[in-house]
């Protein structure tokens, strides 16, 4: 007994472990920006990988396989273990490119970590789900998480919070209309306004969910458990009636059923299943105003924040995943109407106000604003939601009316506002159709298996067919699709259709906030945050964690009603042939079961250890090798941080010098030590970083300045032809290559050698040839989406005419 409480308890810590671990990751979202910037992420990624490492050493030792808990999550269904193994797939083909010298290395490094991190994030919070502690905690995390970030943005614009990037300014009409967005710790207006979509869906349909009478549920769970339990009796009385008159059994068995329907019918309204929580009945007919308070409580804030960021990518697909599933639960449109037209419309006032403040106000106002329309919202909120549960007939209907009503004058309000941005031509539309094209064309170079991690962000000023700015493809489908190809495309979508599939089956008001993520993340890079992973594998946990809850419920209430049977049967049946022994032969079988499922369990164990143990020495080397990296790629960024602030330029450099020893796939480091050096150690520390990003267009271009000082006019015109050809939209390479050519030529005409002076003139001319055609077209087709400014420069003319005047002197 000792030894399997031991067991239980050290299980019990390993669930918390684990929630604990699943905490900390959307903590660390928070104060890291979401996760979207790698290079902030690998002192956390360092503490993460040693957590992981000990439950991994916590496993293998086998503390906690004796009871099933900590494996019971290879029992869960099937499509959660497709989510689980997806992310080890991705995981190893970033590995594959690692491996096999991609575009860039140290871009696939930083994948490599991130799908570590979200590989085991999925296990731990699935496991969580399964587990009744660790189900409640992560339901409450995840509240507490989407109220800390609407809650820090919306203080920050009162400037109660100092967040230096919350509001994104901008002069572009067609960026904002009001010159200011809210983009909360994010710091990117569009990805915010997607996670609030994500909770602000979430939380909504749980409370029309809720507002779903629940008396008829009841009814129907009632009668419906009923029907199993007299199945059940009947069976029972049957098996402990043998030998009996058929007469007396008859009269015996309707006792029995009278009996026990009145002791049903007080035991039916001890718990009854709404959809967002296990309530009483008579908590239900009664009404609590606190619960219902706090269901209502976070609309207003995830509305307003919504609405504050201006994102109408996320507003449509917001409205997209509404409609998909309201056409398919339509009982639930009444009560989503009548659980958000109050958050809604104070949303829409507070935006207003704010807008025309252009996101600006002074604290007490602010604050007072806020809490006004907040009071108000749930005071509305609450009033609309026990007019809709106690009306019936023209009352309800009335209501329902006034619920739609604000709906529309709150979408009005907010239309009318933005009317110019929805309605007008957009550049930022127009400028997605070029990445998507030059995207595609750059994937079908390697559409298998792709290039390796962060391929956009490398190689699309190579790629660009356009002089735009854009380092993110804006579509985390097509991000997938050119760093893993179609095979690791295809995985992705493989582990979205399980997800999707185990959402619609479980808990569908689940489904619209993972619609959001699905529909947002094909046409913006929220991919790129860490965060959204985060939240995509935390839904299905939550449904997974309802779901067991469910059952679990059903369940005891089964067993409840079976030992009611037991007890009516047994005070008129014989003794020998009561249902109280059959029960306790029924236990003892139960009993006997689990003991030889324990026993086959332990034959398993025995037969199959070297595979258990197989499975967590391979994720403990993967555990070791992301460590590995991570720490050594957080010692360098910590020596370049301090190279960067220190003034001192010999300091400088041996900082430069750490941190590019503990990482050397860094070509930034790279790049601004060759700056400090001259000779050959510079072209050295270039061509060793050249290894790790062969087609990084900076690199290219340190190694062309370093060539254009030298004596070699192949070398300097074969990298200043090469960094342009890797971006060549860039004004002051061309100029700058072209005036390299012109002095090299004047060294070589001083020094007497006349041929190398007429090719280095020569060359100089047919680089501005080149810059002059590629200038000339991109001007016929206007100054839109010309971003970088492309075009010929005076300082060309310039170059051009003292280029013909060196060349009339041969």
């Amino acid at each position: 007994m000792w030894n399997v409480n031991k067991a239980r308890s050290l299980d019990s810590v390993f669930v918390y472990f684990s929630a604990a671990l699943v905490i900390a990751a959307g903590v660390g979202a928070c104060l890291l920006r979401g996760f979207f910037f790698t290079e902030e992420m690998y002192p956390f990624l360092v503490l993460w990988f040693v957590m992981c490492s000990a439950i991994l050493l916590y496993l293998y030792i086998g503390v906690g396989t004796r009871s099933g808990s900590v494996w019971g999550i290879s029992r869960a269904p099937r499509v959660v273990r497709i989510m689980l193994i997806v992310p080890l797939l991705v995981l190893s083909l970033y590995l594959v490119h690692w491996l096999r010298e991609p575009l860039s290395a140290q871009g696939t490094m930083n994948e490599m970590l991130r799908w570590g991190l979200y590989a085991s994030f999925a296990f731990l919070v699935c496991f969580c789900a399964l587990n009744r502690v660790g189900r409640q905690l992560i339901i409450a995390s995840w509240s507490i998480l989407g109220m800390f970030l609407s809650m820090s943005a919306l203080l920050a614009v009162c400037g109660v919070v100092e967040l230096p990037f919350a509001v994104a300014y901008s002069n572009s009409s067609e960026v904002s209309i009001t010159g200011a967005r809210l983009a909360g710790v994010m710091e990117y207006p569009n990805a915010f306004g997607a996670v609030m979509a994500i909770f602000l869906l979430e939380r909504l349909f749980a409370v029309a969910a809720y507002y779903v009478t629940p008396q008829k549920s009841a009814k129907t769970r009632v009668a419906g458990e009923r029907a199993i339990g007299r199945e059940c009796k009947q069976t029972g009385l049957e098996y402990a009636g043998e030998g009996l008159r058929s007469n007396e059994t008859g009269s015996k068995c309707v006792e029995v059923e009278r009996r026990s329907e009145k002791k049903w019918s007080k035991c039916d309204t001890v718990s009854v299943n709404v959809g967002d929580g296990r309530v009483g009945v008579e908590q239900l007919e009664t009404g609590s105003t606190a619960a219902a308070l706090l269901r209502l409580l976070p609309l207003f804030p995830y509305a307003a924040a919504l609405l504050l960021s201006e994102s109408r990518g996320a507003w449509l697909t917001a409205a997209c995943a509404c409609a998909a599933v309201l056409l398919w639960k339509r009982q639930l449109i009444a009560p989503l109407l009548a659980a958000g037209a109050a958050p809604m419309v104070a949303a829409a006032l507070l935006y207003r106000q704010l807008a025309r403040a252009g996101l600006a106000v002074e604290p007490l106002p602010g604050l007072l604003l806020l809490a006004g329309l907040w009071a108000g919202a749930l005071l509305a909120g609450l009033w609309l939601y026990r007019r809709q549960r106690s009306a019936a007939g023209s009352a309800r209907a009335a209501m329902l009316a006034l619920a739609a009503a604000g709906w529309t004058a709150a979408g009005t309000a907010v239309l009318l506002h933005v009317r110019e941005r929805i309605t007008g031509p957009s550049s930022t539309v127009s400028a997605r159709s070029l990445f998507y094209r030059d995207a595609w064309r750059l994937a079908a170079e390697a559409p298998w298996l792709g290039r390796g991690g962060e391929t956009w962000r490398s190689s699309y000023l190579a790629a660009q067919s356009r002089p735009y700015v854009g380092s993110q493809v804006h579509s985390g489908y097509l991000d997938i699709l050119l760093n893993l190809g179609f095979v690791g495309l295809a995985a992705i979508l493989l582990m979205l259709l399980a997800a999707g599939w185990l959402l619609a089956k479980s808990v569908p008001r689940l489904l619209p906030p993972f619609l959001v993520i699905v529909l947002h993340s094909a046409v913006d890079f929220d991919w790129s945050y860490g965060l959204i992973w985060l939240l995509l594998f935390w839904l299905p946990a939550l449904a997974l964690a309802e779901y067991k809850q469910e059952y679990q419920s059903a369940t005891t209430r089964f067993i409840t009603k079976s030992s009611l049977i037991t007890h009516s049967a047994s005070a008129t049946l014989p003794p020998a042939h009561s249902p109280s022994a059959n029960l306790q032969t029924m236990h003892s079988t139960s009993v006997n079961m689990q003991t030889m499922y324990s026993a086959f369990a332990n034959r398993l164990n025995s037969v199959y250890p070297y595979f258990r143990g197989l499975l967590i020495t391979v994720a403990g080397s993967f555990c070791l090798v992301l460590f590995v990296l991570s720490f050594q790629a957080a010692q360098g960024e910590r020596y370049y941080r301090q190279a960067v602030q220190t003034v001192d330029s010999l300091e400088k450099v041996s900082l430069l010098q750490q941190s590019l020893a503990w990482n050397p796939r860094s070509s930034r480091t790279a790049i601004v030590l060759s700056r400090l050096l001259t000779g050959e150690k510079s072209v050295r520390i270039l061509r060793h970083s050249l290894q790790y990003s062969p087609e990084n267009p900076g690199l290219s271009w340190e190694m062309a300045g370093r060539w254009m000082y030298s004596d070699d006019q192949v070398a300097a015109l074969y990298w200043v032809r090469r960094s342009l050809r890797l971006d060549k939209y860039n004004n002051a390479k061309w100029v700058k290559g072209i005036e390299g050519m012109l002095m090299m030529g004047r060294k070589k005409l001083a020094e007497g050698n006349r041929t190398e002076a007429m090719n280095c003139i020569a060359s100089g001319n047919e680089l501005l040839r080149q810059y002059r055609v590629l200038a000339e077209f991109e001007a016929s087709k206007g100054e839109q989406h010309n971003d970088r400014k492309f075009h010929m420069t005076e300082q060309a003319d310039d170059l051009s005419r003292r280029l013909s005047v060196l060349a009339s002197r041969f």
